[in-house]
């Protein structure tokens, strides 16, 4: 007990670190506005939400276009997680991969949810102009809660083996559209059954749909605790060997 009570006094004191340094710099903010702006456009202007008689209050609107816009936003928190490089070779510092791992990948979820925050805006607009599904408020946040969770996984594994910071948020931001956007080619693509069931089955986004709607699929919160989970071992993978100077 009293050794994962130091673990994780050990990982809490690089969080803090790291929430100071991400909170202090110009790509929270952006991609918080981003997020914003992003969703309540497409929410108020694509759901044609003020027009008489056309609008709706369908906040399927808001949340299905937040994983699509998380492509560009999401990797502008990683990008630079590992530039500086000194926590990976200075022994003197008591950090293992995981420990390294974790502290970071928890300072970029905590602030891809601060970024969720603003959009509230939007469900607390409709309440005030129609009917607001409280449940679909629940399992959307709930979903994207979780996808953020996923994606930040998934950059900061790729930002770890990525050479800079230009190159990190180049190759995350691509990696996270396929993963978000792979279910959608079966629909271009005569692809057999079981290649379109694993490309959804693969897909960030997919899993995210069903919370738009208002659902929540235990099937699919499996799913992104699974991938979290494997993203941050794969990662603490690929820094134990960079320590070794195989990448």
């Amino acid at each position: 007990m009293n050794k994962l009570l130091c673990w994780w006094k050990v990982v809490f004191v690089l969080y803090k670190k790291e929430m100071k340094l991400l909170l202090s710099k110009p790509p929270f903010y952006l991609a918080t506005l981003l997020l914003t702006v992003g969703g309540g456009t497409q929410f108020f202007l694509g759901g044609l939400f003020f027009e008489p008689g056309l609008g709706s209050t369908d906040l399927n609107f808001f949340f299905s276009v937040i994983p699509f816009l998380s492509i560009l936003a999401v990797p502008a928190l990683t990008m630079g997680q590992w530039e500086a490089g000194g926590l990976l070779f200075d022994e003197s510092l008591p950090l293992s991969e995981q420990q390294l791992v974790v502290g970071k990948w928890l300072a970029a979820f905590s602030c891809s949810c601060l970024m969720l925050l603003p959009g509230i805006g939007v469900p607390v607009t409709v309440s005030f102009f129609g009917s607001l599904d409280l449940a679909q408020v629940f399992a959307g946040y709930l979903g994207m809660v979780l996808f953020m969770g996923t994606a930040c996984g998934l950059c900061v594994f790729l930002c770890s083996v990525s050479p800079g910071a230009v190159v990190a948020y180049l190759v995350s931001s691509l990696s996270l559209g396929v993963f978000s956007g792979i279910h959608l080619l079966p629909r271009y693509v005569n692809l057999p059954q079981w290649l379109s069931q694993l490309c959804q089955s693969l897909s960030f986004a997919w899993h995210f749909d069903s919370a738009s709607k208002g659902i929540v699929d235990s099937r699919d919160v499996v799913f992104y605790l699974v991938a979290i989970v494997a993203l941050l071992k794969i990662a603490s993978g690929s820094i134990k060997l960079r320590r070794r100077g195989c990448l």
